[in-house]
């Protein structure tokens, strides 16, 4: 009897333990991003060969992008210290190519309340814009005479390119005690991805 009475007692402290850890909700709210950006710009280079004259400007653009992160865990006890993290992980492409551009995790430290907030950014990317203009038909004084009186005219070709890298988009997880209790993804067709743990990335970049 006494046995059965000492189970019965663990049973209850277990159900007991479960109750208490399930007390809490949680929830996450992900703002419209904002992205702050700096532009430089080249030099510039020319170059001629024969009646051929050549240019080149470029602009760089060295760009991040946040999100404004609120979450709130109601209930008590609320989670301890050190127990609650944002899991961030942030996408983009380069070259074209889609890529991950990295990961970073931050401790969540809630009020009395049980609130916090937070912007989550983005690694600080840079693309380079490139333009050229080539001219045909450019030459000396006598060149220019000889088109004035003889129809001869210039041609004139523009390029723009454009290489580096480029924010795209963050998954966020909210992570309480091990377990990805809320998730955010910026690209919808990501949100299936957005609670796995760890997250597929690799099928996340075939996706994008």
């Amino acid at each position: 009897m006494r046995k059965t009475v000492a189970i019965a007692a663990v049973a209850l402290s277990v159900l007991s333990g479960l109750a208490e850890e399930n007390k809490c909700t949680f929830s996450m709210h992900v703002g419209n991003s904002t992205a702050e950006q700096t532009i430089s710009k080249g030099s510039g280079e020319s170059s001629r060969s024969g009646t051929t004259a050549k240019s080149s400007k470029t602009k760089t653009v060295t760009r991040s992008v946040s999100w404004p992160v609120s979450v709130s865990i109601r209930g008590e006890p609320l989670p301890s210290s050190g127990s609650v993290k944002l899991r961030c992980y942030f996408f983009g492409t380069t070259n074209g190519k889609p890529t991950l551009l990295g990961e970073e995790k931050l401790d969540v430290t809630l009020d009395e309340k049980g609130n916090f907030k937070t912007n989550v950014s983005s690694p600080a990317e840079k693309l380079v814009h490139t333009t050229t203009k080539t001219q045909t038909g450019v030459g000396n004084r006598r060149n220019w005479w000889a088109r004035r009186h003889h129809g001869r005219s210039t041609t004139a070709n523009t390029k723009s390119t454009t290489t580096g890298t480029r924010v795209t988009g963050c998954i966020i997880q909210l992570v309480v005690n091990g377990k990805v209790e809320r998730a955010y993804a910026s690209n919808p067709g990501w949100s299936r991805f957005a609670k796995s743990d760890p997250v597929p990335t690799d099928e996340i970049l075939n996706a994008h």
